[in-house]
């Protein structure tokens, strides 16, 4: 399998009017820019994306639609709530061993996105900037199975 974790872009410092929760944060203008540089960075590649994963904060769900667009795919998106900031390692774990594709992008957040990376691969301190994206590849989905291919920046 084949894994691409990313980073939602910069998203903006205040939460809107009469909100109460930081899943209703937007995308910068800034934002919207570094995700469609990462996307067209790496659309060739991308395209063979069979599944598009994301959290369902706004600034996640924002950034998956751009990058998505960006890249050219046409998929639906699955929203999976263990992608939000302090989501289930383990339940991400089992969704990834239960879905039937090669190539997956999961669209999240920190301290998640590290988190996660260091899980799968048993590796630790990894960093993830806003809009980076992470390439792993494994056999099977699994504590410590995985192979960090690498780590791309938007800028």
């Amino acid at each position: 399998m084949k894994l691409y974790l990313l980073r939602h872009g910069d998203a903006v410092n205040s939460y809107p009017v009469n909100s109460y929760s930081d899943s209703n944060r937007q995308l910068s203008s800034y934002g919207r820019e570094q995700v469609v540089t990462i996307a067209l960075d790496h659309r060739l590649e991308c395209a063979a994306i069979e599944r598009v994963v994301s959290s369902p904060y706004r600034r996640a769900a924002q950034t998956t639609e751009i990058f998505i667009q960006a890249v050219g795919l046409h998929h639906r998106i699955d929203w999976l709530d263990d992608l939000t900031p302090q989501g289930d390692l383990r339940a991400i774990e089992g969704f990834l061993q239960r879905t039937n594709v090669e190539t997956v992008l999961m669209v999240t957040h920190l301290p998640l996105v590290g988190l996660l990376i260091d899980y799968l691969t048993g590796e630790t301190g990894t960093r993830m900037g806003t809009a980076n994206l992470a390439s792993l590849s494994m056999d099977f989905p699994a504590q410590g199975t995985a192979s960090l291919n690498w780590i791309h920046h938007a800028n």
